[in-house]
């Protein structure tokens, strides 16, 4: 079993302890040349990788830790199509025209990440059995329905569903309000999903490198160098794929996001009579609150759930019990029950929480900003970017190219978000 580095070395990870093999082993040591060297080993970088080598483009992808270990492998691990944020609101920002194929691009993404299981039998406990958006209270209704009709106007496979669905299919009374089912979403493992991908891509030649920092990327005569503890690699383009795991030495990505922390907290598997009455038919879920809440129910009969905030310190214990106030108002059957994993994830946030390609320099992409929202749209970036490099022709990109954005007040920012949502889990309690 593959050991993971945790960002907290309190921490005790479901994904890291259930994962598929691992099937990068290398660090870089020594020069190479190539077409394309991407810098992240996450759902857009492999993606990338793999779509290249597809075609017989040589990739060379350089990870700084272990393949995953970023936000790809730390979400909930649910395959949503789209954005957080409504296809009016996203055609808002973004025009008519640019905001339309952003939305179709997206909105397409799962079929993306299935048909890549399938193509390469990757083992991932994928379960195409739908995500529920689900209202928290009746107030939250009307919003969701105005959602269900923007997404169906695309011809997004989704219905709304009344209270009394919602209560039946998440096993719930708390959610007997009503809902968005996407039919064409699931469930994965995602840290399986991940290395399912990278086993894909080295196996249609990308060579792949963990354990190997990007140090600096400097403009040669020749190509871009980037370079790494014990190697370099001379290429003609370069995907910085690294979102909200980018350092200083990213060409200044980090400066593109707010970092906020996810945690997610998960029980032992339950006993059968308990598991088979939350979300029984295993659709993957999340709320309207303030503070969302996402659940579900694993293939071995652990309940997953997840929100906003780190886990580091004192808040550990103050998190891990407000996960447990709310698990227990909405799935009273676990009352008494303990937390046997927790873990902590890190996500970047935009300002207007529309992910942004952005060209840093010719031949240098940097996509960014996913807000929480990453397996879908990660894949499909990374099939469209790999294409991009391929033909040169970016009128067929889907999404909006632009330079280097810089968030203001990230710092100020990340410390409302982490504050803010600690206040609301104490204000929760009592």
């Amino acid at each position: 079993m593959t050991v993971y580095l945790p960002q907290n070395p309190n921490e005790a990870s479901l994904w890291c302890n259930t994962a598929t093999e691992n099937p990068v082993s290398d660090k870089l040591n020594g020069n190479l040349q190539a077409d394309v060297v991407v810098i992240g080993g996450g759902y857009t970088g492999l993606s990338t990788a793999l779509h290249l080598a597809e075609k017989g483009v040589s990739v060379v992808l350089l990870e700084a830790s272990r393949i995953g270990y970023g936000g790809s492998g730390r979400n909930a691990g649910l395959v949503n199509a789209g954005v957080w944020k409504t296809p009016d609101y996203v055609i808002e920002q973004l025009g008519e025209e640019a905001g339309s194929r952003f939305n179709q691009a997206l909105y397409d993404s799962p079929d993306a990440v299935f048909d890549l299981i399938d193509r390469y039998q990757i083992d991932c406990q994928a379960n195409r059995c739908g995500t529920i958006n689900i209202a928290h209270s009746a107030s939250a209704v009307g919003y969701l329905q105005d959602r269900c009709d923007q997404l169906r106007k695309l011809g997004a496979s989704v219905r709304f569903l009344d209270g009394d669905t919602t209560r039946s299919i998440s096993g719930s009374a708390f959610y007997s309000h009503g809902g968005i089912l996407d039919s064409n979403a699931g469930t994965v493992q995602p840290l399986s999903f991940v290395h399912g991908l990278a086993a894909a891509a080295m196996e249609k030649g990308a060579q792949l490198f963990q354990e190997s920092p990007l140090l600096s990327l400097e403009r040669e005569e020749n190509g871009w160098l980037a370079k790494s503890t014990k190697g370099q690699v001379l290429a003609d383009k370069v995907v910085l794929a690294t979102n909200a795991y980018s350092d200083r030495n990213s060409q200044d990505v980090q400066e593109s996001t707010v970092p906020v922390f996810i945690f997610q907290c998960a029980t032992a598997p339950l006993p059968n009579e308990i598991a088979d009455s939350i979300i029984p038919q295993r659709q993957g879920m999340w709320d309207t609150q303030i503070l969302m809440t996402s659940s579900r129910v694993d293939e071995a009969g652990r309940l997953v759930m997840s929100s906003a905030g780190n886990l580091a310190g004192f808040k550990k214990l103050v998190r891990q019990g407000w996960m447990k106030h709310i698990r227990n108002k909405i799935y009273p059957q676990t009352k008494g029950l303990p937390w046997q994993y927790f873990w902590t994830g890190q996500v970047g946030l935009t300002r207007n929480k529309i992910l942004r390609i952005q060209l840093l320099a010719p031949g240098v992409f940097a996509p960014a900003g996913y807000n929480g929202r990453g397996i879908g749209p990660g894949t499909v970036i990374g099939k469209h970017l790999a294409e991009t490099l391929i033909s040169g022709n970016r009128n067929e990109f889907p999404f909006p190219v632009e330079a280097l954005y810089k968030e203001r007040w990230r710092r100020t920012r990340s410390a409302y978000y982490e504050y803010g949502t600690l206040g609301l889990n104490l204000l929760d309690r009592f």
